[in-house]
């Protein structure tokens, strides 16, 4: 009895052993046969960028992006990449690619470091096409505006890029006495945010300005008293694409400038205003 228990016991002993290493073997074999299985999803080989399959094709032609290049830029926000050509191929397919400075000589990159509208080649794969951009500064536009005296006065909104503000000036012209404003400008608030309004704080008058439904509202007095120069109204921050906004002039609000006869204290209101929102 003794001996059939010792027997039994090496039995199930042996027989555990030769079980564990069979679940060992299968665990490994179905461990392999997931990393066999994984390997096979995957693509054979490395496969090719899609920048190495366009570099094996040959290049036939170049064609201009045109709305690229009919664009007139600010020469100070000008990036080459801005201009876009389109690539054809010998076997009919085509892309379009921005440019960059290894399409252009150093003269040519050169050009476009000032304003002007410099014709330049672009060079690439072979082929070559020539262009001219339009370069800027409109900031100079905002200057003379009244320079024909044809305005009773100009209200202009100015950017102060690095500042992230609009500034709001009243240009005068002397041969009229302006003592009194009120006026709106419009914008589109899903492409510029407009906050914190704040009227001029050298102002003597009475006035204020807020903002309402896409508006931007000022109204203000001088009291009896003249505009003597060129002055800031206001500023507002902004943030947002402010020369795609659509800035300007309400024409649905009451704009309304009044000039005032200094002998006779009578306020009469002009139309012949201008309203300006710079461009840059």
């Amino acid at each position: 009895m003794k001996l059939r228990k010792i027997l039994l016991f090496i039995f199930v002993l042996v027989f555990g052993f030769f079980a564990l290493v069979g679940c060992t073997n299968n665990g490994g074999n179905q461990g392999n046969g997931g990393n066999e299985g994984g390997n096979g999803g995957e693509p054979s080989g490395d496969p090719s960028s899609e920048e190495d399959e366009w570099a094996n094709k040959e290049v036939s032609k170049l064609d201009l992006v045109n709305e690229t290049f009919t664009a007139t830029y600010e020469y100070d926000e000008f990036e080459l990449s801005m201009l876009k050509i389109k690539v054809t191929y010998t076997d009919g397919t085509s892309r379009v690619i921005s440019v960059d400075e290894s399409m252009l000589s150093e003269k040519d990159l050169g050009k476009l470091k000032s304003t002007g509208t410099p014709r330049i080649t672009i060079e690439y794969e072979g082929e070559e096409i020539t262009a001219k951009v339009k370069l800027t500064d409109s900031s100079k536009l905002d200057e003379d505006l009244n320079k024909d005296g044809l305005y009773a006065c100009v209200i202009k909104a100015i950017r102060d890029k690095e500042a992230g503000v609009i500034n709001f000036y009243l240009e005068i012209n002397v041969e009229y006495d302006v003592c009194a404003l009120n006026f709106a400008y419009s914008f589109n608030s899903e492409l510029m945010q407009v906050s914190n309004a704040q009227m001029n704080s050298e102002l003597t008058g009475v006035g204020n300005v807020r903002l309402e439904n896409d508006k931007i509202i000022f109204a203000y007095s001088e009291n009896a008293r003249l505009f003597e120069d060129d002055i800031l109204l206001f500023t507002v921050h902004y943030e947002g694409d402010f020369r795609n906004s659509g800035l300007g002039v309400l024409e649905s609000y009451n704009n309304v400038v009044y000039v005032a006869d200094m002998e006779t204290y009578e306020t009469t209101p002009v139309s012949n205003v201008l309203y300006h929102a710079s461009v840059k």
